[in-house]
């Protein structure tokens, strides 16, 4: 102790070594730290490199495969959905201008025999919706779609007539027709590029039927549209009662008194003969409905046209 007292210059350098030697082995040791995690993460980074560069590059003869598989799928699917809209289409038969007007009289003529003897009321001058097409037959362009949409009409006012509902009050056909899309630049096509099929717009045609019926027959008629074999669409229904007053609740002559409560001086035996109160009422029925066609494109587009189908 007395020679520290005596030399205090070297107890502070010696101090001084002592702290300088702690911490220089304090960062020595944080530096090795840092060596060695700097040292693992490289390895693990060249470890990565080597194996992605052992890979082969994408996309792999498994993975062409199965995009294969999945656009086959695709394929079979999209024709499934095809055929059964296809199933849902009314046939389009070859006729000439002149069958078609002689098949339109004939029917009427035949509906009208039917509905005499089923007592349902039709229209003065009913013809199917097709009153135009009386005095002249339609053009040879037309006549296939036409006669497409009465087989469809005639069906429906046929199988009216034979549930025995009370009268058709009118059928009325109008053709929906197909906006033209919005005008586009039309961008120049690249050379030798094969130009892409347009796909048909979705003909639509409608018609309205107007009918009276009991109200017990109203659902089946209802449904008997619903379960035709076309794709129907029924836009909109509206039903109007032919009795919007209530029936009576008294017979004329009577004294009105209120059910439930008996009347004074009133008998057994008029009390049990209390009439039920039921209406007759019928309803009218008007259907706005819509035949849709949708595009075949499974069928060859006409010569002239110059239009290919989409590949299969």
């Amino acid at each position: 102790m007395n020679w520290f007292k005596q030399n205090p210059i070297a107890l502070v350098l010696l101090i001084v070594a002592v702290i300088g030697t702690g911490a220089t082995s304090y960062l020595a040791v944080d530096a090795q730290t840092r060596r060695d995690e700097a040292q693992a993460n490289l390895d693990s980074q060249l470890q990565k490199l080597k194996q992605f560069q052992n890979q082969k590059p994408f996309p792999t003869d498994q993975s062409l495969k199965a995009i294969k598989d999945s656009l086959e799928e695709y394929r079979a699917e999209l024709g499934k959905y095809r055929t059964a809209l296809a199933s849902m289409e009314a046939t389009l038969k070859p006729i000439n201008p002149q069958e078609f007007q002689d098949d339109l009289r004939k029917a009427v003529d035949e509906l009208r025999k039917t509905a005499i003897e089923k007592s349902v009321t039709l229209p003065d001058n009913f013809f199917y919706g097709f009153d135009e097409y009386q005095a002249a037959p339609p053009s040879q362009q037309e006549v296939g779609e036409l006669n497409r949409e009465f087989g469809i009409m005639r069906r429906i006012a046929d199988e009216l007539v034979g549930l025995k509902i009370g009268s058709i009050g009118s059928l009325k056909r109008q053709e929906i027709v197909a906006q033209p899309p919005a005008t586009t630049p039309v961008q120049p096509a690249k050379p030798g590029a094969t130009p892409q099929p347009k796909a048909p717009a979705i003909s639509t045609k409608t018609f309205t039927i107007t009918f009276t019926a009991p109200q017990e027959k109203l659902l089946t008629a209802f449904n008997m549209i619903q379960d035709a074999d076309e794709f129907l669409l029924i836009r909109s229904l509206t039903l109007d009662n032919t009795s919007p007053q209530p029936p009576p609740r008294t017979q004329p002559g009577e004294t009105s008194t209120s059910p439930g409560l008996p009347t004074p001086g009133a008998s057994e035996k008029n009390a049990d003969t209390i009439q039920a109160i039921l209406g007759r009422e019928s309803v009218t029925a008007s259907l706005n409905i819509e035949i849709l066609d949708f595009p075949d494109w499974e069928s060859k587009p006409p010569a002239q046209s110059g239009v290919t189908p989409p590949p299969k």
